[in-house]
């Protein structure tokens, strides 16, 4: 009987960024902070660069990865805290 599965394809996409500096370092640093402090409404242009071999892709079947998935909520809910008064 089939099962479905979830693959994960990894590809590495590019984005360029334009910026004004002195030297290549200045601009490496600049552009991280672009990236990092996007402002409201810009977009970076992603351009495709490859796509890893397969055997470097995740497998993992849909009901396994739709309970680590729940299990991943339930680890955000907030934990009751508990009622014992410690001096």
């Amino acid at each position: 009987m089939e099962k479905k599965y979830i693959v994960k394809v990894i590809n590495v996409f590019s984005n360029l960024i334009a910026v004004d500096a002195n030297n290549e370092e200045e601009a490496k640093e600049k552009a991280k902070e672009l990236l990092l402090n996007k402002p409201e409404g810009e977009e970076f242009e992603h351009l495709y660069e490859s796509t890893l071999p397969s055997d470097h892709w995740a497998v993992i079947t849909k009901e396994d990865f739709d309970k680590l998935k729940e299990d991943f909520q339930k680890s955000l809910e907030p934990q009751e805290k508990s009622r014992i008064i410690t001096p």
